[in-house]
């Protein structure tokens, strides 16, 4: 770095360093995968549209199988399966019923992944009526901004408030 600084320091140009260890990297740093790995998922729900964000450290096509059980025993347990229950919806196959958000290690890093789903989920009011998001994070609201699934072909992207400013931004040439 310091050489760098050097190549600069009798011309006008200043130089300026900026870390990658903040929050947006940390939980932005995890590529995409398929829907059989281990992450933060969603289900929804085939009546309503309604999603319900979990999080699952084993494969999630055997969390979606268990969810279905719930269903089946009237028994419950999640509340994708008490929205079901409750409500008289369907639930559809697995293809079109849970998609995997992002994938992830079990673990802090899940946890904290899947509070921010769903805050954002809850947010903009596309959560099912019995999920309930944790406590409010404010660290949510200024660093992230998720685009839902739905807006982006399955994908879902993380944008920094800094970068949605700037794409706000007119372009001035």
């Amino acid at each position: 770095m310091r050489s760098i600084t050097n190549i600069f320091k009798n011309s006008t140009a200043k130089t300026a360093y900026r870390t990658t260890n903040n929050i947006f990297n940390l939980l932005a740093s995890e590529k995409q995968t398929n829907e059989k790995l281990s992450g933060i998922y969603k289900l929804t729900c085939n009546t309503c549209n309604g999603a319900y964000i979990g999080q699952t450290g084993r494969m999630s096509i055997i969390r979606y199988k268990e969810h279905i059980i719930y269903i089946k025993t009237n028994n419950p347990q999640s509340a994708y399966a008490l929205h079901i229950l409750n409500n008289r919806h369907e639930y559809g196959p697995q293809e079109e019923t849970i998609q995997m958000v992002k994938a992830c290690k079990k673990g802090k890093h899940m946890n904290c992944l899947e509070a921010m789903y769903i805050q954002e989920y809850h947010k903009r009011s596309l959560l099912v009526t019995e999920q309930q998001p944790f406590e409010h994070n404010i660290l949510f609201e200024h660093t992230q901004a998720i685009t839902p699934p739905d807006d982006n072909h399955g994908l879902v992207t993380c944008i920094t408030t800094q970068d949605r400013q700037r794409s706000d931004q007119p372009n001035i040439t």
